[in-house]
C-alpha cells in the first residue's frame, strides 16, 4: 500500500458519506435533507467526490438519481469503508467503557427460536447496561446490512452461495426441516405419512425464491407431485406457528424449534434436501467490538448444547440420503 499516495488523495470520508446517501435517498434532495446539508452544498460535494475518483458516479434518471458503474464500485468500498470507521469508533470507546454500548445482531427465522434468546439472555447477564438490537428480516437484506456495517453479525442458515461469498461463516449445529402438524390433526393417524397424503392439505409455505421454498417444491415434483395449491407464504415464526396450531395447516419447522412446540408434532417424515447448517455470518475483514465479541461468544456456547440436544432428542434427524448436503 502506497501510504504516501493515500495523503494526497482528495477523497474524503464526508464524500464516500455523501455518496451512500444520494444512492439510499435517490434524489440530492432527500439527501440534503438527511444530512442537515444545503442542496448547493451537497451538489459541490458530489462533484468534489467525482473529481477525486475521475469519472461520474450518478446519472438523472427521471426524478432519481441512479448509480452509474463507477457509482456502484465506489458504493461498494464506501459501504465497507464507513462499516470500518463505525466498528473502530465502536471499539475504541468499548476500551474505554466495556459496560457500554449496543450491539446489533440480524436473525433470519432460523435460530431465532432457541439460539438467540438463550445467547442474548447470558449475554446481558454478563453485560447488563449494553443494549442488544435485533433485527429481523429476509437474508439478501441483513447480508446488506452486514456489508455496510449497520449490523454486528448474522445469525441463520450457513449455505454455500454467491450471497456469502464474502463473508465469514461459522457453522453451530446442523438440523433439519421437519413437517409439523397440531398433535390433534388427522394427519398423525396414518401409519406412514407421504407426500402424497399431505398435497390436499393448506400448507404455510416459506417465502418465494428461497433455498427452503426451492427444496420443498422440489420434493413435491420428484414424488410426480404439483405443490400443495392451498397455501400461505410466511416467514415469520408466530404467524406459522398459530395457522399450524389453530388452523389445521402444514408446515416446515427446523427441528430445534419443533420440539419446544407442545401444541405441535413432528411426521414421521423426512424430505430430502432439507437439512441446514445453523451458525454465525461476520464480515470477513472487519473485526468485532468487544461486545459483539462476547455475544459471538455466547451463541457458540449455545449452539454447542443445541447440537448435544439435538442428537438426544431426535437421534434420526439426518437421514442416509441427506448426509453428504
Amino acid at each position: 500500500m502506497d501510504l504516501r499516495a493515500l495523503l494526497t488523495t482528495h477523497l474524503k470520508l464526508r464524500h464516500l458519506v455523501i455518496v451512500l446517501a444520494i444512492a439510499e435517498q435517490g434524489s440530492l434532495v432527500r439527501a440534503a435533507e438527511e444530512l442537515y446539508l444545503t442542496q448547493p452544498a451537497l451538489s459541490r460535494a458530489l462533484r468534489e467526490a467525482e473529481h477525486a475518483v475521475g469519472t461520474s458516479l450518478f446519472e438523472r434518471t427521471g426524478r432519481r438519481m441512479v448509480p452509474t458503474p463507477a457509482g456502484q464500485v465506489c458504493l461498494e468500498h464506501a459501504k465497507a469503508i464507513v462499516g470500518h470507521v463505525g466498528t473502530l469508533r465502536r471499539r475504541v470507546d468499548e476500551l474505554t467503557d466495556p459496560e457500554a454500548g449496543v450491539v446489533r445482531v440480524g436473525a433470519h427465522v432460523t435460530g431465532a427460536n432457541l439460539l438467540i434468546p438463550r445467547a442474548v439472555a447470558r449475554f446481558t447477564a454478563d453485560r447488563p447496561r449494553v443494549e442488544v438490537l435485533l433485527r429481523e428480516a429476509p437474508p439478501e437484506a441483513l447480508i446488506q446490512e452486514l456489508g455496510s456495517g449497520d449490523l454486528d453479525l448474522l445469525v441463520g442458515r450457513v449455505t454455500d452461495h454467491p450471497s456469502t461469498s464474502r463473508l465469514r461463516l461459522v457453522p453451530l449445529y446442523r438440523e433439519e426441516f421437519r413437517v409439523v402438524a397440531a398433535r390433534s390433526h388427522p394427519v398423525h393417524a396414518l401409519a406412514e405419512a407421504s407426500l402424497k397424503d399431505l398435497v390436499g392439505y393448506p400448507w404455510v409455505v416459506p417465502l418465494a425464491h428461497t433455498p427452503l421454498r426451492d427444496e420443498l417444491e422440489e420434493n413435491f415434483r420428484s414424488a410426480g407431485l404439483t405443490p400443495p395449491a392451498q397455501r400461505v407464504e410466511s416467514g415469520t415464526p408466530a404467524t406459522l406457528r398459530t395457522l399450524v396450531a389453530e388452523a389445521g395447516f402444514l408446515a416446515l419447522m427446523p427441528e430445534s424449534m419443533a420440539v419446544a412446540e407442545p401444541g405441535l408434532q413432528m411426521l414421521d417424515l423426512h424430505l430430502a434436501g432439507l437439512a441446514q447448517q445453523v451458525g454465525i455470518l461476520l464480515h470477513s475483514d472487519r473485526p468485532l467490538a468487544p461486545n459483539a465479541e462476547l455475544l459471538a461468544g455466547k451463541l457458540r456456547e449455545v449452539g454447542d448444547e443445541i447440537r448435544r440436544e439435538l442428537l438426544v432428542t431426535v437421534p434420526a434427524a439426518v437421514p442416509p440420503h441427506d448426509a453428504a448436503l
